[in-house]
């Protein structure tokens, strides 16, 4: 067996450890695909310019300065250093220092928004009636596009006007609050289109929509609307948090309807609001206060 061979199988055999032990620790399967590939690719550098050094801290601190000077965004080193660090803590029991190994700085950009009448342009636009729902429900809801296009039928509790997402962020369940205008636009959509398991089949009845064709279908609804602005899917959720709370939304309800964590993930929404000072009214104005003369 050559060296190669030989790395092959131990690289194989640390993956697949790897994998079990985020299974067993019950990590979403989209976690476990995207650990197990960030493992894969820093195996493979590690392989390629490192073939004679014993797997240590330093080569993860290489590693992540390599994918910084590649121009890799916090968002994706982020995502190494954590896949990495779990790897080496939790599998193969290597030391992790903090000292050569502190976690990049998060960046806090504004996330982009859509005008009320703009999210009314893109819906109209949408090119077929599935589509134009799909893109109204992400908005009315402010579901992640993975819980979109999982939403089962037996999900939407009609009389309670609730969608219930199960396994959200976090392996969270959670219940959000629609409008009963929606749920009828809902019944409507149903009797039309006839959707089996999911809410929204893809082009066979039983299969969720794809979520790439969901960004695409946003993407051709912008182009028809006329409307440049950047913005993805989970810009709907977005427009979602930010239009709430400038029709005046309780910020803590809020934050349980969209399955943040952290209220500090929500209050960040506030700065893109443009109308919210409507709604503040300063305790002063409501003293009467003596004053000396």
């Amino acid at each position: 067996m050559n060296s190669k061979e030989s790395f092959e199988l131990t690289r194989n055999k640390l993956l697949e450890d790897y994998r079990s032990f985020m299974v067993l620790k019950n990590f979403s399967p989209r976690t476990i695909k995207t650990y197990v590939s960030i493992l894969d690719y820093f195996f493979r550098y590690c392989e390629l310019h490192f073939p004679n050094e014993v797997m240590n801290d330093d080569l993860v601190r290489k590693y992540l300065l390599h994918r910084f000077d590649a121009g890799c965004c916090w968002q994706t080193v982020n995502s190494d250093y954590s896949a990495i660090q779990k790897f080496y803590k939790n599998v193969v029991f290597l030391e992790w220092s903090l000292k050569k190994l502190p976690r990049p700085r998060k960046e806090k950009p504004l996330p982009t928004i859509f005008s009320k009448e703009d999210i009314v342009k893109i819906i109209e636009s949408a090119t077929t009636f599935k589509q134009q729902i799909l893109l109204t429900f992400i908005y009315v809801t402010g579901a992640r596009l993975s819980e979109a296009v999982f939403l089962k039928i037996d999900d939407i509790d009609g009389s309670r006007c609730q969608i219930r997402i199960n396994g959200g962020k976090g392996a969270k369940d959670r219940l959000i609050l629609v409008p009963a205008q929606f749920i009828q636009t809902l019944r409507e959509y149903y009797k039309k289109i006839k959707p089996e398991i999911y809410l929204f089949n893809g082009a066979t009845k039983g299969v969720p929509y794809a979520p790439r064709t969901l960004q695409y279908t946003l993407q051709q609804a912008k182009r028809l609307a006329r409307i440049t602005k950047k913005g993805s899917i989970h810009t709907l959720r977005n427009c979602y948090a930010t239009h709430h709370l400038e029709s005046g939304t309780d910020l803590v309800f809020l934050q349980e309807q969209m399955g943040h964590k952290n209220l500090r993930t929500t209050i960040r929404y506030i700065g893109l609001c443009v109308e919210r000072q409507r709604y503040i009214n300063h305790p002063i104005e409501s003293m009467q206060i003596q004053y000396r003369k």
